[in-house]
């Protein structure tokens, strides 16, 4: 989650609302020369999605010893619900000013954002408005693009973009493994970051990510490379992420770590699968250093079958080290977790499908660093949604 936090937008006071209203009477009383002029060359288009579902659920950050299922609504069972604004300007001569402010939705509630603030353990800020996306950047045909504000981060883009769940946080193993109950700080979106796209050169690209501290730690890096062509995919993620010396509430991890990603998929028609292989490195903290290692990876598979898909998806994380004792009540996340899923997605237009999904989530926790014996845990979810695209 992006380490910032920003008003919630609210509904327009009638005063306001009567001073648009005036405004747009005056711009449209304009000539149609000057009013074409102001819009020459630009697009402002409102997009979402909103996903609906209802269920039998677990906490997504993994099972425990104690861990009992509720049975409830929620919005994000394939996708997370969320609205937003985009634009673009051309500048001519293949350049261009862009635009995207995007915000998460609980529409379950109407609440903004994924999530209230919740504190440690689980360390989850609560969602500033706008905390998807909120940036500003220029783009040239040859040069690339140059971003700057609060963007996903690229191992996050790493991970939705390669399995077939694609940016589910809710089924999805290697989202689960990774971003949801994991040791990885930093979140899926950085504030106050810098961001640069190269072009596609024969199906090649890359991209670099610079997050600036603003007394809350950092600053992080990431870098992605990319390769595409016809129906084989694969890229590969780092990131570095620094929360010294201020610790702020963006993931489930508030220490430094390091990790990379390694992503591929082919798509064999009518059957596309999926995989990656990963690493977590735990750095600790400057009064507390560590360096433990959580090895993650998944295989997933779509099969098309007429307007639908069959889901399936398997993830790992494990790990050999256990530095401190975990609490009968822990997601066993310094041992190992595993996910597996299953599920049906069907469609009844190009925008909008139902779905249905069953994941089986285990844990293996060690309650004290030296003692051989773990705690196993294990839960399973299931789900019937909706899910439509704006």
């Amino acid at each position: 989650m992006p380490a910032h936090h920003t008003p919630t937008r609210r509904l327009p006071s009638p005063v306001q609302a009567g001073a648009a209203l005036a405004l747009a009477g005056l711009a449209a009383s304009l000539p149609g020369q000057a009013l074409a002029q102001t819009n020459t060359g630009s697009n402002v288009q409102i997009y979402g999605l909103l996903d609906a579902a209802v269920g039998r659920m677990h906490s997504t950050s993994g099972v425990n010893a104690q861990e009992r299922p509720a049975q409830k609504q929620f919005s994000g069972g394939l996708s997370t619900s969320r609205w937003g604004i985009q634009g673009r300007e051309d500048l001519g001569d293949g350049r261009q000013a862009q635009f995207d402010l995007s915000s998460f939705i609980r529409n379950e509630s109407g609440a903004a954002g994924r999530s209230d603030a919740l504190p440690a353990p689980v360390n989850v800020a609560a969602d500033p408005y706008f905390s998807r996306a909120a940036w500003l950047g220029l783009s040239d045909a040859k040069l690339g693009r140059l971003r700057l504000g609060n963007i996903t981060t690229l191992m996050f883009v790493n991970s939705i973009s390669s399995n077939a769940l694609g940016d589910s946080t809710t089924f999805s193993p290697i989202n689960l493994l990774t971003f949801v109950g994991s040791p990885l700080s930093g979140g899926t979106a950085w504030a106050s970051s810098v961001v640069y796209d190269s072009p596609v050169v024969n199906g090649l690209s890359g991209s670099l990510a610079y997050a600036a501290s603003q007394n809350q730690g950092g600053p992080n890096t990431a870098a992605r490379v990319a390769y595409e062509q016809g129906a084989f995919s694969t890229a590969v993620a780092l990131q570095t992420v620094n929360r010294n010396p201020q610790t702020f509430a963006d993931g489930t991890s508030s220490n430094n770590t390091r990790a990379w990603q390694w992503a591929a998929s082919y798509d064999f028609k009518p059957l596309k699968v999926f995989g990656h292989l990963g690493q977590i490195d735990n750095r600790g903290t400057a009064n507390a250093p560590l360096s433990v290692q959580y090895r993650v990876w998944d295989l997933s598979a779509i099969l098309t079958a007429g307007s639908g898909r069959w889901i399936a998806a398997y993830g790992s994380r494990r790990t050999g080290d256990t530095p401190v004792a975990v609490a009968v009540t822990a997601a066993g996340g310094n041992v190992s977790r595993q996910v597996l899923t299953l599920g049906y997605d069907h469609h009844l237009s190009p925008r909008t499908e139902v779905y249905t999904l069953l994941a089986r989530d285990q844990t293996r926790t060690r309650q004290v660093p030296t003692a051989p014996t773990v705690v196993s845990a294990s839960g399973t979810n299931f789900a019937i949604g909706i899910r439509h695209r704006f």
